[in-house]
């Protein structure tokens, strides 16, 4: 089993450097993903633009979660994976923005107060497959290479 695609999204306001920040977008969910931008307004009435990008391979959306790192994925296998995944067989995932246009990918917590980038990787699986245990092999293979 493997994934079926990746989306990764990040709101950002009309001040920061959006090209840099497409670029690593682009780079996390790969090379042949597909970017959309659009535009609207804050709660606040400031303009802010929420940039996705989507990959619908199988072999990019596998490549993209590998990317988080070794370190990154064991630390998801070690903090009970099944937080991370909903019942439409989607597993979450957050990072630091900041880190990441560094090229650093740095998980996200529930105390970051910066902005994050949102990766969510649909799970190939079917009726009466775990969606869990899929997920924590796949990671687990990614580990191992």
């Amino acid at each position: 089993m493997s994934l079926h695609s990746v989306t990764w999204r990040v709101n950002v306001s009309a001040l920061d450097q959006s090209e840099l920040i497409q670029d690593s977008i682009k780079w996390i969910a790969g090379e042949k993903s597909s970017i959309k931008i659009s535009k609207d307004k804050s709660f606040h009435g400031a303009e802010q633009y929420t940039i996705v990008a989507k990959n619908m391979n199988k072999k990019d959306s596998k490549k993209s979660l590998g990317r988080l790192g070794e370190n990154i994925l064991n630390e998801l296998l070690k903090n009970n994976i099944r937080l991370r995944v909903d019942e439409n067989k989607n597993f979450y995932v957050r990072l630091k923005l900041s880190e990441l246009v560094r090229g650093e990918v740095i998980l996200a917590d529930n105390n970051t107060s910066s902005s994050t980038v949102k990766g969510i990787f649909k799970i190939e699986s079917y009726p009466g497959d775990s969606t869990i245990e899929i997920i924590s092999d796949l990671i687990e293979k990614l580990i191992s290479r």
